[in-house]
């Protein structure tokens, strides 16, 4: 199937997560509740130095707007954002902008999109009034990984009927409504993920996309799981062996079969893989983590795939250290996973 035409050739960018995107269930959080500091000028500016020509800004909105019909956002968290994002594009980035960790309310169900999707709609068309003078360097995402959380239905794997019938109305709604507020948005790029951003084959079947000429399909690759993450169990590993390499040659496999078939361009949004210290040694497994970037980058490349890099800032805190950079002293703690990162990309002129 031919596919639509695509804003950039292969590159790789990075997230700045676990900062616009928290969230509490005490009230509003803000950037610093999960323990980084605020976002800085000088940080986007150390991004785009070390080679990254696409940030990821994942932000919550749910929680910061104000009761329906109108659910209004707040207007300094708005700011914020829009500072943030002004930032990056002025470091001559590209810029993902989405809404993220909004599980909480957004249930992805048949039976409740009659309650959640007026919100959802609210909240996605004060975004996109308040951005749609903004070039095309400036990209949407609906969501970021849609589920039902809780509950015999809640989907980290394939999910059901039921719920993937229902992100493919969240994500028609977030299109719809972007669209509807006009001038750049008209036809601003616009990314739509399946079933928990899973590349899983029912997911992807079970996908329908709006009727539009620029969308982007996007997907969230952990694999594999075990040396992705710190499980804290037998399963786990810091090594990537060759049963790392067969399970990530058969999800991109996967996502040749089924996703290109959906006849969009694809982006993959999150992926990446923790540090983790190796056996009987203090050193971290950085040699390892390349063998692995190299492998996941070669695969994604084939297929003209950009990807990227879920960055928290965390490297001793808690199992899900993913951080390459350090947000308070500016520094890289990994330069020779951004290199390998960075010298990716095909095209710097996207």
């Amino acid at each position: 199937m031919e596919i639509r035409e695509y804003p950039m050739t292969f590159c790789c960018g990075i997230n700045i997560g676990n900062s616009l995107d928290c969230f509490s269930e005490d009230g509003p959080a803000d950037e610093t509740s999960w323990g980084n500091p605020p976002i800085t000028r000088e940080y986007l500016h150390l991004l785009a130095e070390s080679g990254f020509r696409l940030v990821r800004i994942p932000v919550t909105w749910g929680e910061h707007c104000g009761e329906g019909p109108d659910y209004r956002i707040d207007p300094a968290w708005m700011a914020r954002v829009e500072e943030v994002v002004g930032w990056a594009l002025d470091e001559g980035m590209r810029v993902i902008l989405n809404t993220h960790h909004e599980f909480r309310w957004l249930r992805a169900e048949l039976s409740q999109l009659t309650e959640v999707l007026p919100k959802f709609r609210e909240i996605w068309k004060q975004i996109a009034e308040h951005f749609r003078d903004y070039d095309d360097r400036l990209m949407l995402q609906g969501e970021n990984e849609p589920n039902l959380m809780g509950g015999e239905n809640c989907a980290w794997g394939s999910g059901n009927r039921n719920v993937r019938a229902a992100i493919n109305a969240i994500n028609h709604t977030f299109v719809r409504t972007v669209r509807e507020t006009g001038r750049n948005n008209a036809n601003r790029w616009l990314c739509v993920p399946c079933l928990a951003a899973r590349p899983f084959p029912d997911c992807m079947r079970d996908m329908i996309l709006p009727e539009d000429h620029r969308l982007i399909f996007t997907v969230h690759c952990y694999t594999p799981d075990r040396f992705a993450f710190s499980r804290g169990d037998t399963y786990d590993t810091p090594f990537f062996d060759q049963k790392g390499r067969d399970e990530v040659s058969a999800m991109f496999e996967d996502i040749r079969r089924y996703g290109l078939s959906l006849g969009a361009p694809i982006m993959i949004t999150e992926f990446g893989a923790v540090a983790k210290k190796l056996p009987e040694s203090s050193g971290w497994n950085t040699e390892e983590r390349l063998q692995f970037l190299r492998w996941f980058l070669e695969k994604a490349r084939e297929m003209s795939i950009p990807c990227v890099w879920w960055d928290n800032n965390y490297l001793e805190t808690g199992d899900e250290a993913f951080g390459l950079f350090d947000r308070e002293s500016l520094t890289c703690r990994f330069p020779e996973l951004v290199r390998e990162l960075t010298n990716a990309q095909q095209d710097q002129n996207y």
